[in-house]
């Protein structure tokens, strides 16, 4: 298959999912409050799903290395097309929690499955097509999946949202077998290390290990916004539900602007330049979400938010499109960061939220993460030997 023609396929693919994850969050979310669920079971269950792909990602790469991201993508869909199907008949926040946490162990299938066929077509162009996965993915998720949550949650009907999320995976089921790579690049009867001596192999390499570290602290902040901004709007009458999802919008809409525009500015800029960037950014945000009192200031942190974590996502996919070999091991590597991180975003906010205010909790957030970033910029002044040889 040609590059365009997959790369159209691909980027159809993505924003699909977008939709479809975006929708199912949201609607999720709101049926949780529906039943009576607190800030904390919110945040529980949000989490779940999270925890689930914790569990299968990095198996999930190395089964994808052996049998092909198409055959896996398309199994992989079938559970949340059924579980999505039952969701509307969960009388607790925990039954809901439950199935969060059944789709999580499917999701890390998919996710792999595209991002290892992803990072194979950008060799040479990473650096400006870096972001056209996301970005797809990104405005499915956050702009089109909470717009149409909107249109649902105005009629109040989350039955119709689940049955769509339903429907949405079993097309997208049978829209991959049309141009997913059956096998990855790699040939299959290379000698290789065991499972667990693989992944250290993967670790010692600085570049993926502190690529998968920033990835975690920008994913946990990240989910930290998606999991509580509905309930902070909530907080700050006369804010209310639908400023949520209109904030969700913005930051969406940002992001995805930043991850198909600023791939040439970004690859203009150093990697400890970019990631500075990105943590000021980041940083700004949430000292708007935690002192604003109004739409405009969260709007502000919304924007600040997206722009700091898409400059850090298109510097890793860079450094993760220019290593050797095949990527789906690599890629489930790095989607297992993003899943910790998120779920660390989802259950330590809602930990927090526990003994204090809801604006508090972002700026508490903020400590802890320039405390990550120090511990990344240390571990690097301390092993340049290392840097220097994977860079050679």
């Amino acid at each position: 298959m040609n590059d365009r023609r997959f790369m159209t396929s691909f980027i159809l693919l993505s924003l699909t999912s977008g939709v479809t994850v975006g929708l199912g969050k949201v609607v999720t979310t709101l049926y949780a409050l529906q039943l009576g669920a607190s800030p904390f079971q919110v945040g529980i269950v949000s989490a779940m799903e999270s925890v689930g792909m914790i569990l299968v990602t990095v198996p999930a790469g190395f089964l994808i290395a052996r049998y092909g991201a198409r055959s896996i993508y398309f199994a992989a869909s079938m559970g949340p097309l059924l579980v999505n199907l039952a969701m509307p008949f969960s009388a607790s926040w925990l039954a809901l929690a439950l199935g969060r946490w059944l789709i999580g162990l499917c999701i890390p299938f998919r996710m792999v499955s595209m991002n290892s066929a992803f990072l194979e077509r950008l060799r040479g162009e990473g650096e400006t097509r870096g972001g056209w996965y996301r970005g797809s993915l990104t405005a499915g998720l956050s702009i089109l999946g909470p717009a149409a949550a909107a249109l649902l949650a105005a009629r109040g009907n989350v039955t119709v949202g689940f049955a769509l999320v339903s429907a949405l995976f079993g097309l997208m089921a049978v829209f991959s077998l049309s141009f997913l790579p059956v096998r990855d690049s790699v040939a299959a009867g290379s000698a290789r290390p065991g499972f667990l001596a693989e992944i250290g192999l993967l670790l010692r390499d600085l570049d993926v290990a502190d690529t998968c570290i920033v990835e975690f602290l920008n994913a946990a902040t990240s989910a930290l916004f998606g999991t509580f901004i509905i309930l902070l709007a909530l907080s700050l009458p006369p804010l209310g539900e639908q400023d949520g999802i209109r904030l969700m919008l913005v930051q969406g809409a940002t992001a995805t602007v930043m991850l198909f525009a600023a791939g040439t500015i970004v690859q203009r800029l150093a990697r400890g330049t970019a990631y500075a960037l990105g943590l000021a950014l980041g940083s700004l945000a949430l000292l708007a979400f935690g002192l604003g009192a109004d739409f405009a200031s969260l709007a502000l942190g919304a924007v600040l938010l997206s722009a700091g974590a898409a400059i850090v996502h298109l510097v890793n996919v860079r450094m993760l499109a220019g290593l050797p070999g095949g990527k789906s091991k690599v890629a489930g590597l790095y989607n297992l960061a993003s899943m910790t991180g998120s779920s660390a975003g989802a259950l330590g906010g809602g930990l927090l939220t526990k003994i204090l205010p809801l604006q508090a909790v972002f700026l508490l957030w903020l400590p802890l993460l320039l405390a990550g970033a120090a511990a990344v910029g240390l571990i690097r002044r301390r092993t340049p030997s290392t840097l220097a040889a994977s860079e050679a």
